[in-house]
């Protein structure tokens, strides 16, 4: 699906497989589907989904660059879910959720990677928390848990 502002520009968002979305949040990390229900999903370039709530209308006569929240990114390991997405559906994972005690959430948020072994978790990305309140994206490889927090987001300061 082409979504076409005002004038020549056109920026290029298909429509994403939702089904495909859906069951991957739900294999991947245990969301409910009816948690990513209310959502659209939609593709732009070859590795960026788009979620944008079904209520709200797309700008008429508008150019944009952004559509909604981008929730995952391609990488070299699959389907890569954004620190904002883990941060806004991670409260509904039940499953590849790991809780850090203060000392390692101070280096998870620094961007340091931890040492595990971490039970219950499979290979690849993992939704991380502290106190229950997800913080974003790690990845767990080989027993350790690597920051996928960006640099930009990354508060010393606040922790």
């Amino acid at each position: 699906m082409h979504i076409v502002g005002m004038g020549a520009v056109a920026l290029s968002f298909r429509k994403a497989n939702r089904r495909e979305v859906i069951k991957w949040w739900a294999e991947r990390f245990g969301i409910p589907e009816e948690v990513l229900e209310p959502y659209e999903f939609y593709l732009k370039g070859k590795g960026t989904i788009w979620a944008l709530r079904r209520t709200d209308r797309l700008p008429i006569g508008l150019r944009f660059e952004a559509l909604g929240m981008v929730i995952m990114r391609k990488s070299k390991l699959g389907w890569k879910p954004t620190t904002n997405a883990i941060q806004v559906f991670g409260r509904y994972a039940r499953k590849n959720v790991v809780e850090l005690n203060e000392a390692q959430m101070r280096a998870f948020v620094a961007g340091e990677a931890i040492d595990g072994p971490f039970e219950g978790l499979e290979e690849g990305y993992v939704v991380v928390c502290y106190k229950g309140v997800p913080l974003g994206c790690g990845l767990y490889r080989r027993g350790r848990l690597i920051s996928q927090v960006p640099k930009v987001r990354r508060r010393l300061e606040l922790i």
